[in-house]
């Protein structure tokens, strides 16, 4: 009974350490994505999306608020 337990747990540690890879995100690209450009849904010109108001048709620029 030992044996399979001591298995058990050698199977579980080779498990966690060679196939349990968390996904990780290696994008050069920074974490704001306040630079990120977006259309604006009504005159359909590109604009930073800091800049938008959302609403529920989608993005409006400085412009068509």
């Amino acid at each position: 009974m030992l044996k399979i337990i001591i298995l058990i747990v050698v199977g579980f540690v080779v498990y966690k350490i060679f196939f349990d890879k968390k996904i990780e995100n290696n994008s050069t690209t920074t974490k704001d994505d306040s630079d990120e450009l977006v259309e604006c849904s009504n005159c359909h010109t590109f604009v930073p999306k800091s800049e938008c108001k959302w609403t529920k048709n989608g993005c409006l620029c400085k412009d068509c608020q």
